[in-house]
């Protein structure tokens, strides 16, 4: 199952292994911190690709420069994950960002567009094009 949602004039192919992207668990808020999003690794699957989203907003924001989502996992119990996002100078993803991050993690998948949106305006990215990310693990 592929479906696409609109992000104003940009659109996003969204496609997660054949079910919605949208929050697993409704009821179980994720916050954006120092540490990124911590959580059980059941609970940040529509995460990731969110977070994939709002790196590339990030990276349209600061001029096509890339910006890092990585996997921090590695000194925790196994279902003890993270998702963190890494901003261009390899440091930690501005404090600004991290109530974008927030609210696009805990949107409805019926809203996920409106909230990326609302970023993508609050932020002042208008072009469709220059977004870099990179994933780590």
């Amino acid at each position: 199952h592929i479906h696409t949602t609109t992000i104003g004039a940009r659109t996003l192919l969204c496609s997660a292994a054949g079910r919605m992207i949208g929050p697993p668990h409704p009821g179980v808020p994720l916050a954006y911190g120092t540490a990124g999003f911590r959580a059980r690794a059941d609970l940040l699957d529509s995460t990731f690709f969110r977070m994939g989203a709002l790196a590339v907003l990030r990276s349209r924001s600061r001029g096509g420069l890339a910006v890092g989502l990585m996997v921090t996992a590695s000194h925790n119990a196994e279902p003890d994950n993270g998702i963190k996002l890494v901003d261009p100078d390899g440091g930690m993803l501005d404090v600004s960002w991290e109530p974008h991050a927030s609210a696009v993690a805990n949107a409805a998948d019926a809203d996920l567009a409106a909230a990326l949106d609302a970023v993508a305006d609050a932020v002042g990215v208008v072009s469709a094009s220059g977004g870099r990310g990179l994933g780590g693990r």
